[in-house]
């Protein structure tokens, strides 16, 4: 499994906790390299267990004064210039998905855990554990409409991780969690979501599909580390078949959060 970017991103950022506006944002410029890279074997039927190696390294991190408010408890959690992560990757997987581009059926239950060593690099100890879940249904049952059901949490404890590397809204490893919101909107030492979409047939040859989804998200706030507030996003969008064969579809979706936030959301197969 490769992970392997280059950005250059300018971004709003809202500063920690699930409190946040879309008012109080402050701008921000930084370059990102990451590196992550896993070798799983297979243990058992539809179990893997696998190894590897994650490096982040932010740099060139500028920021302007917008919100006078989020600007102080940015500085107040810690944000330099520049800032390196790096440790190691444990990772437990099991998939019995017939298709993992547009699954018809089946479960994907993916566990990873990173420790980040000041010995490998890291500018400071810190461990973060992930946990993705996902749960096919057909419904009706023995149609091809399906009910899909998605998990993501994802926690860091044992150190502070630098801002940038935090749990945030879009930041999952496939940048889709929070349709309805933009990346990075809600931002903190740990995040907890959920979402639930129904995906069905418009044209009986399956060209042309429409989807239906709802989501939710908590993150801890910030001194403290209490689950405060949930943030909803409600949206739907259609499915364009892009190649019969793989199945894959062209996503096209439009979703509304809370507080004024909607947007358009497009992916190249399906977002889970």
């Amino acid at each position: 499994v490769s992970d392997w970017r280059y950005y250059w991103y300018p971004q709003k950022t809202y500063g920690l906790g699930g409190q946040s506006t879309l008012e109080n944002a402050v701008d921000q410029t930084y370059s990102y390299i990451r590196f992550h890279q896993t070798v799983l074997a297979p243990v058992i039927p539809n179990w893997y267990f696998g190894l590897g190696l994650a490096y982040d390294y932010h740099y060139d991190i500028v920021q302007n004064v917008g919100s006078s408010d989020v600007f102080n408890q940015i500085n107040q959690y810690g944000l330099s210039k520049n800032t390196t992560s790096a440790g190691l990757l444990v990772n437990v997987l099991y998939d019995d998905r017939i298709n993992s581009i547009n699954p018809w059926g089946g479960t994907y239950f993916n566990f990873v855990y990173r420790p980040n060593f000041t010995f490998f690099g890291s500018d400071a100890s810190w461990q973060m554990a992930s946990l993705d879940v996902r749960r096919y249904i057909p419904f009706p049952r023995n149609s091809e409409n399906i009910l899909a059901l998605w998990s993501y949490n994802w926690f860091t404890f044992a150190g502070n991780a630098p801002y940038l590397d935090l749990p945030a809204t879009g930041w999952d490893p496939f940048s889709n969690t929070g349709r309805g919101y933009i990346q990075g909107r809600f931002r903190s030492k740990n995040l907890v979501y959920g979402e639930a979409e129904y995906r069905f047939k418009i044209l009986r040859n399956g060209l042309i599909g429409g989807v239906v989804f709802g989501n939710a998200q908590t993150v801890t706030d910030w001194p403290g580390n209490n689950f405060n507030g949930v943030a909803l996003g409600v949206g739907t969008g259609v499915r364009l078949k892009f190649n019969k064969y793989s199945r894959t579809n062209v996503c096209i979706d439009y979703a509304w959060g809370q507080g004024g936030s909607q947007g358009v959301f497009v992916n190249l197969g399906e977002v889970f």
